[in-house]
């Protein structure tokens, strides 16, 4: 049994140990609610630990601590809070449920198509089972990684989930710990990967749980939500250890293919070793020595190379970062919006930058920010940034909307979708868009429940609509190309050329890493006005086939369609906000 465990861990011969972080705490006594009530002290250890070991406990059984004569306190490190979150912990047997038939290993960063949902708010049923009976769905989609809005317990009915109290926990209002893990076990059966959002940047604690966490909290730090957490004071090597233990709880235990620490810029560290560089050493390790493929993703939107760097160049060693940048360049772009921070991404070059390099800051002065923004380093792969035309981060102001059909139209986010997926990156999509969902995802919690949460729900209905089919036409010819085409499949900034070739027009050259010449050519017009130009002194000599226009009729466009085969010298015309794929055939005979 591995001693580095918190809370409580039951054993195949029914013995379960406790174990919690109280330095503080001159005694522990732990009370079950089993066949019988059992009440037992806990045996103190070096630096602050307190374990036990009871025998004849079952799955279900319900727990609380005594710290110094202060009762009725849950497990911090509690996997299960059924009564809720000032009530009892409930012992979860990991190893009872049948995971027979999945060999899933995960999948590496520069593979995924990622497919971001929210349990709540993706079903009508707002639970795991709701996202299971959708399962099918995104498979046929050809999405190979669902990554969840977080799935750990948090302080309200409903929300976002960023506000966790038991980070080990899965949230009641989803579903049981084996609900959970019957849809990842149905994911990994059908090719699919599961990543999940955590906050480890701060802790919200229930009211009755002060005695428990006594050494967890900073005393320097400020987060924008909950209580900072102690990474580097006295204690902190407890505070820490908690956290890597939670992180791979959810990978051992729930069989999670990877972690988003959405908060990973409020994670404030001033040891030798940062507890991200600690926690991504000890991911890796536990992924080689179960022959498994663990990513871990920073979260934060400061475009920061420090995170994903290795440990060799001075970085912590996470595997790819949420690409804020593209996001921003993007939806000014399409939308026109040049207010708040989106004013620094005015400049059309901006996008080009993002585009080419992941960043479209590369050290300049942000005029939003009055700050350095970004990075002129570029030796960052493409499967290393994720990038998505929309999602929720950008969505917390009172009026927003995430939406893009929304704000844009149409057009501009098929437009949109082309970007995303047609890059030289790992491309995500938010729940909804590959079907143009028009509801839109605003901030909720429980003081605006149901309404705000019934206002963010999918209406799956729209699917069956002449636009819904077409926009799912759209996409899922796109994520077919990008499968299929070597080229398009691989995520890698390195081969590829942007430039501006007319006003609003960009062009990106993909090169293929092979010398088979599968070269392949994306035209984006952001303007809302047609743009003609002649594309071949951008292109290598050779034929040049039409693969996908999004303003064909086909996906729910009026503009006149693209020829098959590029003409030698001629010009064409590009519709207003719309994108066209050509693809280089080196073995047919131009026209």
């Amino acid at each position: 049994m591995n001693d580095n465990f918190f809370g409580a861990r039951l054993h195949d011969d029914g013995k379960c140990s406790f174990r919690i972080f109280a330095p503080h705490a001159q005694q522990v006594k732990i009370t079950i609610q089993s066949k019988e009530t059992i009440i037992e002290e806990l045996t103190p250890g070096r630096y602050g630990f307190h374990k036990t070991t009871i025998e004849k406990i079952t799955p279900g059984d319900l727990y609380s601590f005594e710290m110094d004569g202060l009762k009725f306190i849950p497990d911090p490190a509690s996997h299960w809070q059924p009564a809720g979150l000032m009530e009892r912990s409930a012992i979860v047997g990991h190893h009872f449920f049948d995971w027979s038939g999945d060999s899933f290993q995960g999948l590496a960063m520069g593979e995924m198509i990622i497919y971001e949902a929210h349990v709540a708010t993706f079903s009508p049923e707002k639970n795991f089972i709701g996202v299971l009976s959708r399962l099918e769905y995104l498979k046929q989609l050809g999405i190979n990684t669902l990554q969840l809005m977080p799935v750990a317990q948090f302080s309200r009915l409903q929300g976002w989930g960023y506000d966790t109290v038991y980070p080990y926990a899965v949230h009641t209002e989803y579903g049981s710990p084996d609900e959970l893990k019957e849809l990842i076990k149905q994911c990994h059966l059908n090719g699919i990967a599961v990543i999940i959002d955590v906050s480890f940047g701060s802790l919200n604690p229930a009211a009755n749980m002060e005695p428990a966490y006594a050494p967890f909290f900073s005393k320097k730090y400020n987060a924008p939500k909950g209580r900072s957490l102690n990474f580097d004071e006295k204690y902190s090597y407890g505070v820490r250890e908690f956290y890597i233990q939670c992180a791979l709880s959810w990978l051992r235990d729930y069989r999670i293919d990877g972690l988003r620490i959405k908060d990973a810029d409020h994670i404030h560290d001033q040891t030798p070793v940062h507890f991200l560089e600690e926690l991504s050493a000890r991911i890796k390790e536990f992924a080689q020595k179960n022959n498994r493929t663990c990513v871990l993703i920073n979260g934060a939107k400061r475009n920061a190379l420090r995170p994903v760097l290795p440990p060799e160049k001075g970085g912590y060693g996470l595997d790819a970062m949420y690409n804020d940048d593209f996001y921003c360049a993007l939806h000014s772009r399409v939308t026109g919006n040049n207010k708040g921070h989106f004013k620094d991404y005015s400049d059309p070059d901006r996008m080009v930058s993002a585009m080419q390099y992941g960043f479209a800051y590369r050290g300049e002065i942000s005029e939003h920010y009055i700050r350095l923004q970004g990075s002129s380093k570029s030796e960052l792969p493409g499967c290393m940034f994720v990038v998505y035309s929309q999602g929720h981060e950008e969505n917390d102001e009172q009026d927003s909307k995430c939406r893009i059909i929304d704000k844009a139209g149409f057009e501009a986010a098929k437009l949109s979708a082309g970007a995303t997926l047609l890059s030289p990156y790992v491309p995500m999509i938010f729940m909804g868009e590959e079907y143009g969902e028009t509801a839109p995802f605003i901030f909720f919690d429980d003081a605006d429940n149901p309404s705000a949460l019934n206002e963010c729900r999918l209406d799956w209905m729209n699917i069956e609509n002449a636009q819904g089919q077409s926009m799912l036409s759209l996409y899922r010819k796109l994520i077919k190309i990008r499968q299929e085409h070597p080229t398009l499949h691989e995520p890698c900034r390195s081969r590829c050329h942007v430039q501006t070739i007319a006003q609003d027009t960009i062009l990106i050259f993909r090169n293929p890493s092979s010398g088979d010449r599968k070269y392949a050519a994306v035209v984006f017009n952001f303007g809302k006005e047609e743009s003609k130009f002649r594309i071949s002194p951008y292109l290598p000599d050779g034929t040049w086939a039409t693969e996908l226009y999004s303003a064909d009729k086909r996906y729910g466009g009026d503009a006149e369609s693209l020829p098959d085969i590029l003409p030698q010298n001629g010009a064409i015309k590009i519709a207003g906000q719309s994108f066209a794929l050509f693809l280089y055939s080196p073995t047919m005979n131009p026209a």
